[in-house]
């Protein structure tokens, strides 16, 4: 024996011999350490079986066997992809791809399933199409075939080419058979992907809304959209916890999340930059919602409320859904505005907002009088306890009238009372060291000195907040959204049919003060 040990590996003899020890098994330490020494495909898997997933020598080991063996390229290419999420690493995603292309030039199909999937997880569906379209038309593994058309309508659902979904979902290709494709069946009619088809009537009756069906019991309702079934999915966990965490959750009525095709969709959309859409595109969807408020979810964008429409993105949790929530029932942010915002641009003509007054700075008179004319155009008067100050005394001129500035001492400030906000700073100067009897001088106030939900995202709404929106629960919600189709249509120059959307916020609205001023366009 141990004159066949050291013979050349090239050795066709040594080769087959080797191969044959190794596959029964009945190979000697020595065989083995000198298959492994010359890279001896079997002896390298037998030892690729022994050592640790992930380790240093599994990698090692694995490479060596990818060359040439389906498996380990596979197995790389799974555990580079678990190593690149774990790690949010672009290297080792790339790492997984190479494998995977390496799986597929040596033959696999499933290669090609894989790296399609992982291609869709990075939102590259140009190369997601591309790699499944280089796999046959027909797939003699049923269960690869069923996978791959599974993944094919994910992308186009994301793509928003319905017709070609409505037509897969049609064809023979397509069966009910494995529990992905069951799921998938339900998501669809779930979230009204598809609205017009038969089949999938009996499947649209067991859908169960979130929130109870009869709308009217809560103080506005929002729709929410997606452009893709894990935006979807996204949504429905983010409502449990708004329901679960956020005092809010009781005024707003959530129904089911709903697709919306991206096609019926012109929306900028960037890292760091408020979400922005035309606003007239959502005429497509407007008669079949029976919500006051709609809301649509990006991938990503910096979140805000325009109007009637509240935007967000997938990083966005609870905290500022919430955030966003309160602008629709009428609360004002406490940080600092863009500048010109233009509820910053002078002292307000009415009230606009639960907790944000613009007002004069400084004011002269008795007391009495200048307290009643200050409380007058402030929207949580009543939450002002009538022992509570508003007004610090300055020092004033023989003879001439008091002088008063707008504000509530430190000493009360776990109170409800008059404090200045930060909303208007970037649009008036403010320096709080220096005294002024300019009565022009004005600026934005609050109803609590400590910040809030509406400052930092991650602070709690006030029971106090909650008690002033109870006290005018529906006075400074915002239109609806057929407002703001109705305002980008205007915009556009699209005159014909501003009326018959301005009529439509209109019918929403129960006071006639706000009917009269939706109708006049005057928001």
């Amino acid at each position: 024996m141990s004159s066949l040990i050291s013979l050349s590996s090239s050795s066709f003899f040594l080769s087959s011999y080797l191969t044959e020890q190794l596959r029964n098994e009945s190979y000697r330490k020595a065989q083995l350490a000198f298959a492994l020494k010359h890279n001896h495909i079997m002896a390298l898997a037998i030892e690729e079986q022994k050592t640790e997933v992930g380790s240093s020598q599994w990698l090692t080991l694995n490479r060596a066997l990818a060359k040439v063996q389906i498996t380990s390229a596979l197995k790389l290419g799974h555990w580079y992809q678990k190593a690149a999420e774990r790690e949010s690493s672009v290297m080792l995603t790339n790492k997984a791809i190479m494998w995977f292309e390496q799986a597929i030039r040596l033959g696999s199909q499933k290669a090609h399933l894989f790296l399609a999937q992982l291609y869709y997880e990075q939102d590259q569906l140009v190369k997601a199409q591309s790699t499944l379209a280089s796999l046959p038309d027909k797939l003699s593994n049923n269960d690869l075939a069923e996978a791959v058309l599974l993944l094919r309508l994910n992308m186009l659902i994301e793509l928003g080419d319905i017709a070609l979904v409505k037509s897969l979902l049609n064809s023979n290709d397509f069966t009910v058979e494995n529990n992905e494709a069951q799921r998938l069946l339900m998501d669809i009619a779930k979230y009204s992907v598809i609205n017009d088809n038969k089949e999938f009537v009996s499947i649209e009756k067991n859908k169960v809304d979130l929130n109870p069906d009869n709308l009217s019991i809560c103080l506005t309702s929002l729709q929410l959209f997606a452009t893709n079934l894990s935006h979807l999915k996204h949504i429905e966990k983010l409502i449990k916890r708004f329901a679960e965490q956020q005092p809010l959750a009781k005024y707003i009525c959530l129904p089911t999340p709903r697709y919306i095709s991206i096609k019926h969709l012109d929306c900028k959309a960037q890292a760091e930059q408020a979400i922005s859409c035309d606003e007239s595109r959502w005429q497509s969807i407007a008669k079949g919602v029976n919500t006051r408020h709609i809301g649509l979810m990006l991938k990503e964008g910096g979140a805000n409320v325009h109007l009637g429409i509240l935007y967000f993105d997938t990083n966005d949790n609870s905290d500022v859904f919430s955030h966003e929530v309160s602008h629709l029932l009428g609360f004002v942010d406490e940080y600092p505005l863009t500048s010109g915002h233009d509820k910053c641009q002078g002292v307000q003509q009415e009230t606009f907002s639960h907790n944000i007054a613009v007002l004069n700075r400084y004011y002269y008179g008795e007391l009495k009088e200048v307290r009643a004319r200050v409380l007058e155009n402030i929207s949580w008067s009543q939450s002002i306890k009538a022992n509570t100050p508003i007004l610090q005394e300055m020092q004033s001129r023989a003879g001439s009238k008091k002088h008063w500035r707008l504000g509530t001492p430190n000493e009360y400030q776990n109170e409800v009372g008059v404090y200045l906000s930060e909303s208007c700073q970037n649009t008036i100067a403010l320096d709080n060291s220096t005294l002024t009897n300019d009565e022009s001088g004005y600026s934005s106030f609050k109803p609590l000195s400590r910040y809030t939900q509406l400052r930092y995202f991650e602070n709690d709404f006030p029971e106090e907040y909650l008690t002033i929106l109870e006290s005018r629960p529906s006075d400074f919600l915002m239109p609806s959204f057929h407002y703001n189709i109705a305002l980008s249509l205007y915009q556009q120059g699209q005159m014909s049919t501003v009326e018959y959307w301005i009529d439509n916020a209109a019918k929403w609205e129960s006071e006639t003060v706000k009917k009269i001023k939706i109708l006049q366009g005057k928001l």
